[in-house]
Parts: C-alpha cells; sequence; structure tokens
C-alpha cells in the first residue's frame, strides 16, 4: 500500500486542474467522474483522464478513478477506460456508495490484474456493513467516509464545525478497515480557505488512526500531508521504541523504558506504522524573531517591560471581562471614605493581571504556567503607573511529553509605582519547551525556593489608614463577624469565558500560546491564567460582595488548560479567619473547574488560596 496522507480529488473534465493538481505533492490524485461531472460532459471527462494519464509526468504518480455509482448508464464506459488505464501503476478504482459486498464484488471481477479498489462509505447502510465490505475482496485496498452525502442521509446540517458529531461513523470505517488489514481515509473538509478547522479536523482523525484524508482542493494538501506525516519526535520515538524493544528481547525482559514511558510488544506496530510514514516536510528555512527557549534563560538574568498607566478606561475593560463586583473599585466616592484615596481603588486582579502580563518577556514560549507562590498587594490607585522587573532565580528541567523536551523557570516578579514603592511582589513558575534534552544538567530546587516565597508576613499588607465602617453602613452581604471556618459556597450560576486575546493584549502579555493557536500544544488559543483567576475573584466578591480587597496570595496552581468559551465554576471555602482591630482577615480556599462544550464532566483548572481584607 502506498501512503495516502492526502488524496486530492480532480473533476474529471477539468483539464487545467489535472495540469495544476500534477505540480502539487498530493499522496494521491483521484480523477473524478461522479459528483464532480454533470451528467452531459461524462464521456468529457472521461476522454480527457485519458489524455493527461497518457503523459509521461503521471507514470511515477499513484492515481484513482472514482466511477459512476453502480446503477448509472455511466459505469460500463467507467470501467472501459479503467481497462485501457489498468497497464499503469498505482491504479485503483474508488467506488462511491458501496453499502454491501456484493457490487463491489461484481466491479472486482470486471477489473483487470494488478488494478486495486478503495470503497466509499457514504450511507447508512454502508456504515453498518463496513466490516463485511472491507473483507469482501483482497483487491480493497482502503475505506474511504464520506460526509456530504452520508449528512444527507442522516439530515444533518451545519455538522463539519462539530467533528466529534462523526466519532461513531469515523470508528465503524475505522475498525472495519484495521480488521481487513486496509487503509482508512477520513473524507473531505468542504470549507476552503479555514486552514485552522482543516487542520483541527485532520488532528482529530489521525488521533483517532486514519492514514490520510481527502482533499478537495489544492491549498489543502500541504496540511494535510504535514499533520499525517511523521514528525521529527515521532520517528525519534519509534527509532527508539524498536531499539529498545530489540535490546530487551536479547534480556529476556517484556518491557522496557523509553522517554518516561513502559513499551513493549504492543507497541512495535504503532512504532513501525510510524516509521513507514513519509516525514513531515520542514518548514520554510527564515530567521524568526521569537521569544526564549528554557536553554536561553540564566539564573539571574533580569528582564523589564514598558510602564502601564491603569486608566479608566483598563478598569472599565477588564471589569467588563472577568466580571468583578469588588466595591472599591466600582464606587470612587466610597473607596474615598474607606480609603481616604480621591480615585477608586485599581483592582488588585486587574493589578495583578497588569503585573503577570509584564512579566512575561521571559516566557513568551510558556506551554503553561504551573503556579504562583508568596504573592504580596498594596493598594493601589487608578491614574498609578506600574513598572515591572522580573528576575530568574531558578531553573530545572522536566520529564518531556510527546518527544518535546521542556524546563521549569522560577520568576521572581516585581510592580512598583511611579514612586519607587513595591506594589506587588511575587513569584511564578512558567514551564518552557527545551531545544534539546540533556539529562544530565544539574538543575535548581525549585520547590524550596518556591516555599520561601509563602513565607510572607500578611499583616504587614493591612492598610492601616482604611476605616471600614463605610462598607458596614450600607452591607450588601455576610460581614467578617457572619462568618465561620468551614463555611462553603459551590455557586450554580458559571461563567463563560470570552474575550481571552484581549485581556492578554490588554495586560501586555507576551506569551504566544494566548493569541496564536499554532504555536500550543494544545492546538487552540491557550486562555490567560489571569484570566481565570480574575473570574475566580468575581465569584468571591457574589457571595462576599463586601469584601475590601485581596492582599496576598498564599498559593496558586494551575491545574490544566482552559479554554475559550469554557464555562468556570467555583467552590469557595473560608479556611481560617484572623480578627483585627477593625474587621479581619479571611484565609479562603476557591476551587475552580471548566466545562466546555464537548466536555461530560468538569475539569478542575485552579487551586487559590488567598488572604483578603473584610469589614
Amino acid at each position: 500500500m502506498y501512503p495516502r496522507r492526502s488524496c486530492l480529488s480532480v473533476p474529471g473534465h477539468a483539464v487545467r486542474m489535472h495540469e495544476k493538481a500534477l505540480g502539487v505533492p498530493a499522496d494521491e490524485v483521484v480523477f473524478d467522474l461522479e459528483d464532480a461531472v454533470a451528467a452531459g460532459a461524462k464521456q468529457q471527462a472521461r476522454e480527457a483522464i485519458l489524455a493527461t494519464l497518457a503523459l509521461p509526468a503521471w507514470a511515477q504518480r499513484t492515481v484513482a478513478v472514482r466511477i459512476n455509482q453502480w446503477s448509472s448508464p455511466e459505469l460500463d464506459a467507467d470501467l472501459e477506460l479503467v481497462g485501457v488505464l489498468g497497464a499503469m501503476r498505482r491504479l485503483t478504482v474508488v467506488v462511491p456508495k458501496v453499502e454491501a459486498p456484493d457490487r463491489l464484488l461484481a466491479i472486482a471481477d470486471r477489473l483487470g490484474p494488478g488494478v486495486g479498489l478503495q470503497a466509499l462509505i457514504e450511507t447508512p447502510s454502508g456504515i453498518e456493513a463496513a466490516g463485511a465490505i472491507a473483507g469482501c475482496t483482497p483487491r480493497l485496498c482502503g475505506l474511504i467516509l464520506g460526509y456530504a452525502d452520508l449528512a444527507t442521509a442522516l439530515g444533518r446540517r451545519g455538522a463539519e464545525r462539530h467533528v466529534e458529531r462523526w466519532l461513531y461513523h469515523q470508528e465503524a470505517v475505522l475498525v472495519a478497515a484495521r480488521a481487513a488489514g486496509v487503509q482508512a481515509i477520513d473524507g473531505p473538509f468542504v470549507r476552503l480557505g479555514d486552514r485552522l478547522a482543516l487542520a483541527r479536523a485532520a488532528r482529530a482523525a489521525r488521533e483517532l488512526g486514519f492514514d490520510g484524508k481527502w482533499a478537495i482542493h489544492p491549498e489543502q494538501v500541504e496540511p494535510l500531508n504535514r499533520v499525517f506525516g511523521a514528525t521529527e519526535s515521532e520517528v525519534r520515538w519509534a527509532g527508539a521504541v524498536i531499539d529498545a524493544l530489540a535490546g530487551a528481547a536479547d534480556s529476556g525482559d517484556a518491557a522496557v523504558r523509553v522517554q518516561g514511558a513502559m513499551v513493549d510488544e504492543a507497541m512495535r506496530g504503532q512504532a513501525q506504522r510510524l516509521l513507514a510514514l513519509p516525514r513531515r516536510a520542514a518548514g520554510p528555512s527564515r530567521s524568526l524573531d521569537g521569544p526564549a527557549f528554557y536553554e536561553d534563560l540564566a539564573v539571574g538574568e533580569v528582564f523589564r517591560a514598558p510602564g502601564l498607566t491603569l486608566t479608566d478606561g483598563l478598569a472599565a475593560l477588564h471589569q467588563a471581562i472577568v466580571g468583578d463586583r469588588l466595591r472599591l473599585s466600582l464606587d470612587a466616592v466610597l473607596c474615598e471614605e474607606v480609603t481616604g484615596a480621591p480615585s477608586a481603588l485599581a483592582h488588585p486582579m486587574l493589578v495583578c493581571d497588569v503585573a503577570i502580563g509584564q512579566s512575561t518577556g521571559p516566557s513568551g514560549r510558556v506551554l503553561g504556567n504551573l503556579f504562583y507562590r508568596g504573592l504580596a498587594a498594596r493598594p493601589v490607585y487608578l491614574g498609578a503607573t506600574l513598572r515591572t522587573t522580573t528576575t530568574v532565580v531558578a531553573r530545572r528541567r522536566t520529564s518531556s511529553a510527546g518527544g518535546q523536551a521542556r524546563g521549569m523557570v522560577l520568576l521572581h516578579v516585581t510592580a512598583a509605582a511611579a514612586d519607587g514603592q513595591v506594589v506587588l511582589d511575587y513569584y511564578r513558575c512558567p514551564l518552557l519547551p527545551a531545544r534539546v534534552e540533556d539529562p544530565e544538567e544539574a538543575g535548581d530546587d525549585i520547590q524550596a525556593a518556591a516555599d520561601r516565597a509563602v513565607q510572607r508576613d500578611v499583616h504587614e499588607l493591612i492598610p492601616a489608614d482604611w476605616r471600614l465602617d463605610g462598607l458596614r453602613r450600607e452591607r450588601l452581604g455576610l460581614l467578617f463577624d457572619d462568618l465561620q471556618p468551614g463555611r462553603v459556597w459551590s455557586l450554580e450560576a458559571g461563567e463563560t469565558v470570552s474575550c481571552a486575546p484581549e485581556l492578554a493584549r490588554l495586560s501586555l502579555n507576551l506569551a504566544m500560546t494566548h493569541t496564536d493557536p499554532t504555536v500550543g500544544v494544545h492546538g487552540q488559543r491557550l486562555v490567560y491564567g489571569g484570566h481565570v483567576i480574575g473570574i475566580a475573584a468575581s465569584h468571591l466578591t457574589k457571595v462576599l460582595p463586601d469584601l475590601a480587597t485581596v492582599l496576598a496570595w498564599r498559593s496558586c496552581d494551575h491545574l490544566g488548560p482552559t479554554f475559550e468559551g469554557d464555562v468556570l465554576r467555583s467552590e469557595i471555602t473560608v479556611e481560617e479567619l484572623e480578627p483585627l482591630a477593625d474587621g479581619g482577615l479571611l484565609h479562603a480556599r476557591i476551587l475552580v473547574s471548566a466545562q466546555g462544550e464537548v466536555d461530560d464532566d468538569p475539569r478542575p483548572v485552579l487551586d487559590w488560596r488567598l488572604s483578603a481584607l473584610m469589614p
């Protein structure tokens, strides 16, 4: 069997498309005599195909002819054309709307030696009979899933936007193909110009196990070849598996460790399949100005970012995105009464988001931020200008994933106001890609450094001149004296994550994964971690609307990725209460879960422990 990563379908009568297809690196070119050719142009199409394939340039190309269906009066003439072309190498016949073995066998009987068959499964009956069809003749080399006719038969509309809706049909074709030892080819993606959606659909098919996918335009070929080809890391993994299994067999072991995982004989077939695939083409050679890799960062290196003035506009946009109802940030009159300042309090999450964004100079390639430790915040008012300094304090390689070398970097971040006062001080730990593996590199004890950062005295952050009576006088909910340790709120209403790249840009965040879906490990944009924390903070002020401000984060761990459109829900627990002369300190824990459209269950994404001032 020849590789069929991309199977480019061209209308049989369109000579210019034939000429263009010759220069396209599709693994297979399928000349269509069926749906792409009008009833009155069938003979013209056969003549055009015959003339095209007589050209010497086509002699070494893998080609197929899609004939008309069994009931068509054109079938006999189509098979006569196949007979003339039968002397060509790599010729197969694509039979449409195959619903049972009998008609496929009848066509097989009429073909000359050396001509193979591919069966298009594009009706409900064909799906139900896929297993019988796949095993009915040794001439068959592949099953193709056809979406257009199948969608019509099922009454589906707009289903291409939701590739998961086809999972049953994909699995049926795939299992039938694998049981018979033939190729499984996914059907075409009909929306042109949407390379990202095409790549997403192709990746989904490849991850299921499909060998390739049909293309209906030359522009789709290169993305399909790339997705269904073998990456360099996959080839390295496959080679390592074969070598390791050979060594294990010599020593009598049944399983062996490869790149941090145990493999055994069951993995040999997967490795051999990868080694048989064409290599994924290298991208164009060009000099790109991009962020640092793990190896590029040195302990002690310092990064600075442009200053940012916290304006009313920034505050309004931030509030619209995360929806927080912190009273001192919304009500300038109340804020002046409580704090003595003539302007509203800059929301502590706005300050944090800007400082985090300003700290992304060394972490533009971040795969995900792992945690924050020891964040200490002092009140900042609108009109202040923040300038952030980020220092690399520790780094350590971590286990690779999917062949990607990685490393953790601990950053110490301070944000200062125009007068030089440090208003925010914290540590964060991004996970970065590395260029190469280096198991011999001595790493720093990141956990110990992070644990030291937690040892902060929150009491030093309490504003000495604030008077909380204003919040009590017009109380909106529970006050400090109403709370008990162990109290838990589970909010029924979630918040849908929206405007994620806008918040990243607002905060000067340079992490590519928040704006470019092609650079991350998930195939889609990753939501900025500060966005998730900001929504968690908004949930806190829903249950405690009189909360004065957040002073510190004892810890904050990202447990998993969040994506645009996810619905976030929070569980808030009162862990400790410390009475003060005026109000008290609330030590709370917020656990956040996310659930997307395709998720059956929510997944944990955030574990945040914070200290807040309560009236």
